[in-house]
């Protein structure tokens, strides 16, 4: 898990930072200047947009006087058609009515950050970041983020989507699917559990991944542990198999999922 801070000023945010969230345009305040972004050179950037009609950034940031749910569809669909795998903002109220937006679209859900003033930094199961302190002085926002936040951990770090295939399990029990890979040294499988209505995702396992190279030596298993459906999943996990060009994959699910395979 990663810690990510945004602010209306970026120099308000720790020049320390290893990933930070700016915005690209703005409706009463200017956007973050080149300036901004370059306090820091070493972080991870989140790009942040305000309004539903600018066809750029990683988020739309759905909120009272920004983007409204019922705008945030067709933002997804615009930035999808431009090559981007996009997110959306939104606190933990609103949550609800941003995806029931998607649903009554038939668009397929983004990725979510989920603003909740908790202090508790635990990700809500269907969420890749969650925002739990809330202006912080001197005026910043502190989040977590997991470990790979797909569109945003893109081709810059040697991560790239190269396809999505749904697994539709013959049954609860103990199950296996054949994968293929680039053989790649970034080459990896993200397996995502499906959200239901209500928001949540019902657990699935993985067991041992048992991975291949072009040699026809192993290269890879459950990174976990071995044996056992050992690793429980309420949301997406990346799994690296690096140099893999087909992977078994065990698992044991009772609904649908997903799996990106990663070049």
């Amino acid at each position: 898990m990663r810690t990510m801070y945004d602010a209306v000023t970026a120099a308000n945010i720790p020049a320390d930072a290893r990933m930070v969230a700016g915005y690209i345009d703005r409706i009463k305040l200017p956007p973050w200047t080149p300036a901004d972004w370059a306090r820091f050179p070493n972080a991870v950037k989140v790009t942040i947009v305000k309004k539903a009609a600018t066809n750029d950034g990683h988020v739309l940031d759905v909120e009272p006087g920004d983007a409204t749910p019922a705008e945030a569809p067709g933002w997804v669909r615009m930035r999808r058609a431009a090559g981007a795998d996009p997110t959306i903002y939104c606190n933990l109220s609103t949550w609800p009515s941003v995806r029931a937006a998607f649903s009554s679209a038939g668009v397929a859900e983004p990725h979510y950050w989920i603003a909740h003033y908790n202090g508790d930094p635990a990700i809500p199961a269907g969420a890749v970041a969650k925002q739990y302190r809330g202006n912080v002085a001197p005026g910043y926002d502190v989040s977590s983020v997991a470990d790979y936040w797909p569109g945003v951990d893109g081709p810059s770090s040697g991560v790239e989507i190269m396809e999505r295939i749904t697994v539709t399990p013959p049954n609860a029990a103990e199950n296996a699917v054949r994968v293929f890979l680039s053989g790649s040294p970034a080459a990896a499988v993200v397996i995502r559990p499906r959200l239901g209505g209500d928001g949540f995702a019902k657990p699935m396992w993985v067991g041992d991944i048992y991975a291949w190279g072009s040699d026809h030596q192993g290269v890879g298993h459950n990174p976990t542990k071995t044996g056992g459906y050992n690793s429980k999943l309420t949301s997406h996990r990346r799994y690296d198999l690096p140099g893999a060009v087909w992977a078994d994959i065990n698992y044991s699910a009772a609904e649908p999922f997903e799996i990106d395979i990663v070049g």
